[in-house]
């Protein structure tokens, strides 16, 4: 059934609208977790020193043999720094997978040297936030002019 301006009722639309709007609200969600869930990781050569990390914790899990206890502590300290930052870099490299998904082909960096996409980029995120608003107004003018207000 039409309203009298001959478009849906604005129950619809606003059932339309809600339902837009939990789907990009669960997509973010979604987002937020898989990132929350990323770790990077690291270990030695011989297998004596690895190193887990999230993007909150830089030393999340670190686990050190006993046999690797027997080097000179400089060199183990050396060591675990590099694996933490190895582990670091691992984390970053998975992040910048999930944000390629997100960012297309060329990912987040190609925005930094490219203005024109990262124009478009900020377009689409703002048609995003822009567009549920845009069309709350709407059906809100829409009401007014049904309800003569």
């Amino acid at each position: 059934m039409t309203g009298p301006t001959g478009s849906n009722p604005p129950e619809d639309f606003m059932a339309q609208l809600a339902a837009r709007m939990r789907g990009q609200q669960q997509q973010a969600e979604e987002l937020g977790a898989r990132l929350a869930g990323l770790t990077g990781r690291a270990e030695s050569e011989d297998g004596l020193l690895r190193v887990v990390c999230t993007a909150t914790d830089p030393a999340h899990e670190l686990f050190v043999d006993p046999r690797a206890m027997r080097l000179p502590a400089t060199e183990l300290s050396e060591l675990l720094a590099g694996l933490v930052r190895a582990a670091r870099d691992d984390l970053q490299r998975e992040t910048g997978e999930v944000l390629r998904e997100l960012g297309g082909e060329d990912g987040p960096e190609a925005l930094i040297h490219n203005p024109a996409a990262a124009q478009a980029k900020l377009a689409q995120l703002n048609e995003m936030v822009s567009g549920p608003l845009r069309e709350s107004t709407e059906m809100l003018d829409r009401l007014r002019r049904q309800l003569k207000i």
